[in-house]
């Protein structure tokens, strides 16, 4: 029984970052459904002590209540030692943005921590998983690769609503960041593809959960908007294109959309 307990969840280690789920009857409407955390120790060779830079669990967890991530996003001089629950963790995280730190990130008002999260999902993030694409496909001797990172319209212009402002500095910063990618890639004679899919107004629940249920309304009673259906249809299009052709940056919008 032990061995197969161990050959399903096997051991972590110091330093591994981890995936804990939040349960349904702590998560509020716009928190995450999963927190990451730092496994900062371990005791018994079976206990496990968790934190992020939100503050540290206070109970020990099992290794069947974490997945581990296969690569460590967390660094452990981040961790925060004071003792805060899974709730309030959950709260910090979202509070009340949706995860996306929409209500501060003006440039005139914003808050650090807002615009470290939202640089930490929309470039961070996403600098992370191009660079294990790239490791992983090229370890696998893939010869039709495709990495499509998911911008905005966001990344052509400055819109002039102040709380999206930082938020659109990050998505031209996904735009250099694709094409940066792309010249390494020509650099090594790889045939990986990239592509940067810039989105115009999508029907999805991110404004209600950031700035609330009268924003979501109006903006989409007020504006054209298009579906995630569409979205899925552009990257298949980009999917099924031909070896040599390089589909570089694309940007669907409604129709009669002003931006």
């Amino acid at each position: 029984m032990k061995f197969r307990f161990i050959h399903k969840f096997p051991p972590a280690n110091v330093g591994d970052s981890v995936r804990v789920t939040l349960p349904d009857v702590d998560r509020g409407r716009a928190d995450p459904k999963n927190i990451l955390f730092a496994v900062v120790a371990i005791e018994d060779e079976q206990y496990y002590k968790l934190g992020n830079k939100y503050g540290t669990l206070p109970q020990l967890y099992t290794r069947n209540q974490f997945g581990v991530c296969p690569i460590s996003l967390i660094p452990l001089d981040e961790v925060v030692p004071i003792e805060k629950s899974l709730r309030e963790i959950a709260g910090l995280i979202s509070d009340g943005s949706g995860g996306q730190g929409y209500k501060r990130c003006s440039c005139k008002d914003g808050t650090v921590s807002e615009w470290k999260r939202i640089l930490d999902v929309n470039v961070i993030a996403l600098s992370v998983c191009s660079r294990e694409a790239v490791r992983s496909m090229n370890s696998r001797n893939l010869e039709d690769a495709h990495i499509i990172h998911l911008s905005s319209n966001l990344a052509h212009y400055v819109p002039s609503y102040g709380p999206f402002h930082f938020y659109s500095a990050t998505k031209h910063a996904v735009r250099a960041l694709t094409e940066g990618l792309r010249q390494e890639l020509r650099a090594l004679k790889s045939s990986i593809k990239v592509t940067c899919l810039s989105p115009g107004l999508v029907k999805s629940s991110i404004f209600k959960n950031s700035l609330g249920e009268n924003f979501d309304k109006h903006i989409y009673e007020a504006y054209p908007s298009i579906s995630p259906a569409d979205i899925a249809s552009t990257i298949e299009f980009v999917l099924a294109t031909p070896p040599h052709v390089q589909v570089q940056d694309i940007i669907i919008k409604p129709i009669g959309s002003e931006a």
